[in-house]
């Protein structure tokens, strides 16, 4: 259970965040000292203090001692974290991190999915069965929670059944970035995905079938599908290379 001075360093974490990338707090800036934050928002030292520290833990801010924090610039920010990607949200995703969340899962999903169809065992392929029965479930149903739900532990069980520990860990890391793309490629009608369905069945035939290179080039449809619905047409040449 979480207590009082928690909660309200949880809420002063959240507000400066959204501070930094709204904006308001440049990079190179130095923020507010504790005291003058705790007088800001009436709260404790304690609370100052710890709000600072997650935000220095996520690269938001660079923290040293006796000197008042500063503002980092946003290529240090941890946007793997499942935070930092939801006060993102909040405040608005422009099209270039998109395009670069898309140039990480291209870089690394096809290979992942060639990795599966040589490793995969007959747990394996249950794990990625019982995830594709929910995102049909979920495009038959209408429902968007159990497509996302769906498409997460199919795309994560993808990674487990390549038995690399390293690419798991990497998957891992990755796994609140794709739940992100995943909000922000499906379609406001779940019931026009059946075509994504279909994609990720045919996916699942080529790594049951152990067939490495078609598994490779099925991911890579999938996710130039899905990158499509947000990245401009034509790609800009910059962008090429990767799609």
């Amino acid at each position: 259970m979480k207590t009082a001075t928690a909660s309200i360093a949880e809420t002063l974490t959240k507000d400066l965040a959204l501070r930094i990338m709204r904006g308001e707090l440049q990079p190179g800036v130095s923020i507010p000292g504790e005291n003058e934050l705790a007088l800001q928002y009436n709260v404790s030292r304690t609370s100052v203090r710890n709000a600072l520290q997650v935000l220095g833990a996520k690269g938001m801010l660079t923290i040293q001692a006796k000197r008042r924090s500063t503002v980092t610039p946003r290529e240090q920010w941890s946007f793997l974290d499942a935070d930092v990607l939801s006060w993102l949200e909040e405040t608005g995703i422009d099209d270039t991190l998109i395009e670069q969340l898309m140039i990480t899962r291209m870089t690394f999903e096809p290979n992942a999915a060639a990795m599966a169809a040589i490793n995969a065992n007959g747990r394996d392929l249950a794990d990625l069965e019982d995830a594709w029965e929910i995102m049909s479930l979920g495009q038959q149903q209408d429902s968007e929670d159990l497509f996302k739900q769906g498409d997460l532990a199919f795309h994560t069980g993808i990674l487990k059944a390549g038995h690399n520990p390293f690419l798991f860990s990497v998957g891992n890391a990755l796994s609140a970035a794709m739940l992100f793309s995943f909000k922000r490629t499906l379609e406001s009608d779940v019931t026009q995905t059946l075509e994504a369905v279909k994609a990720h069945r045919e996916l699942l035939e080529c790594i049951r079938l152990k067939q490495p290179e078609q598994a490779r080039l099925q991911m890579r449809s999938i996710l130039l599908s899905a990158a499509k619905k947000h990245l401009s047409d034509p790609l800009p040449a910059h962008l090429a290379h990767f799609f």
